[in-house]
């Protein structure tokens, strides 16, 4: 977000508003085609656990000061 600001200001805004907008397009497109392609293998359920442990385990890491 700020690279796009910075690049709005030093560039045409207008262009910088274009390629901001596609690269989100391009980026949303993937992530339902990947879910959908996803969602034939995977149960909701083991979405849901998968989350929750990866949550976890974040947390745990944040709290030690690993990241």
């Amino acid at each position: 977000m700020l690279a796009t600001i910075a690049l709005g200001a030093a560039q045409s805004p207008l262009g910088v508003a274009s390629g901001a907008i596609a690269g989100h397009l391009v980026a949303t497109l993937l992530a339902i085609i990947g879910g959908a392609f996803l969602a034939n293998y995977l149960s909701e359920k083991l979405v849901g656990l998968l989350g929750g442990v990866l949550f976890l385990l974040f947390a745990a890491a944040t709290l030690f000061g690993v990241f």
